[in-house]
């Protein structure tokens, strides 16, 4: 692939308020197993965290600490505000958000125990609005050398994915958390038109068994293929070839939230560049070990030279 750097990212992904909250006690101290007909139970949480999330910010955030511009085209609701000074401080052009004055931004709300279990609540809200009216080709496509499809609206996705395959946009697809949410027909559609699939261990059996075909034929039905498998690494397959790339230990490990993203951005920043896959994987790797050194999904910073020191330090190679 060509070095497309003057080019941007497309971003097909969700914003969202994340709101992560921790419980000092097992969940089970307060639940019944016979609570009757009704359930009613209420847990204090010990600590509350509120971080500007959706996949569509974070993918934008690490993208741009990494020196390149992403697009995040999606939808936002009316109290978008404070996130979009947010973006905008950090230099995230966000007129590609339409905004329902009706409707609240999307919202996760996550309370974890002290045996790492968990309760999630989370809201779409602005994500549902606009499905059929955002189109990707009232944008210069010229402007953008690749894009990512990433978790937003179930309905949304395969529509701008089909848009940026008429376009003649290379696109990552990166279903994740809506693996089982888009129609199976649709899922086969855009895993097969997209450039490069990037899933974890557990996604791609789920992907496998819904679009009916085995996980080798997931493997070849793309061009290049990541399987992340955490702090193992990655496994990549691309032109029938099979390889290993390997996690960075982090300096210290607070939270995990986000490090998807960040891999992800990462591996784009690669294939803009014109790196080959391996080579974009190695900084998805280092991207992600930024991340996870931090609390919340859009708290980590670096400078590029800083990144392309301690690149060379994990891989022995020069950036």
């Amino acid at each position: 692939m060509k070095d497309t750097t003057e080019k941007k990212v497309l971003i097909v992904g969700g914003v969202a308020y994340d709101h992560i909250m921790t419980y000092d006690k097992p969940f089970n101290n307060a639940l019944s197993m016979n609570p009757g007909e009704h359930l009613s139970v209420s847990f204090t949480a010990a600590t509350k965290r509120f971080n500007f999330g959706g996949c569509g910010g974070n993918i934008a955030y690490t993208l741009k600490l990494l020196e390149i511009d992403g697009y995040i085209f999606s939808s936002a609701g009316r109290d978008f505000d404070e996130y979009k000074k947010w973006l905008e401080f950090n230099g995230i052009d966000t007129s590609g958000l339409r905004i329902d004055e009706n409707v609240f931004c999307a919202s996760c709300y996550i309370l974890t125990d002290v045996g790492q279990s968990q309760i999630t609540m989370f809201y779409p809200g602005a994500q549902g609005s606009f499905i059929n009216d955002l189109n990707i080709h009232d944008l210069n496509l010229s402007e953008f050398g690749f894009a990512i499809v990433a978790p937003d609206h179930p309905k949304r996705m395969p529509i701008l994915g089909r848009q940026l395959m008429e376009g003649g946009i290379p696109y990552l697809f990166d279903p994740s958390q809506q693996i089982a949410s888009i129609e199976a027909k649709e899922l086969y559609e855009l895993t097969k038109g997209a450039r490069l699939l990037i899933v974890n261990q557990y996604e791609a059996g789920v992907i496998s068994e819904r679009i009916g075909i085995s996980r080798e034929e997931l493997m070849d039905l793309v061009p290049s293929y990541v399987e992340t498998h955490g702090e193992k690494g990655c496994l990549i397959r691309e032109g029938g070839v099979t390889e290993h790339v390997s996690a960075i230990i982090p300096k210290q490990a607070l939270d995990p939230t986000g490090c998807g993203d960040a891999f992800r951005s990462g591996v784009l920043m690669g294939l803009i560049r014109g790196y080959d896959l391996k080579k974009s994987c190695k900084i998805g790797a280092l991207a992600a070990t930024y991340n996870i050194e931090y609390y919340g999904t859009q708290n980590h910073k670096f400078g590029l030279q800083e990144f392309e020191k301690r690149y060379e330090e994990s891989f022995g190679e020069k950036l």
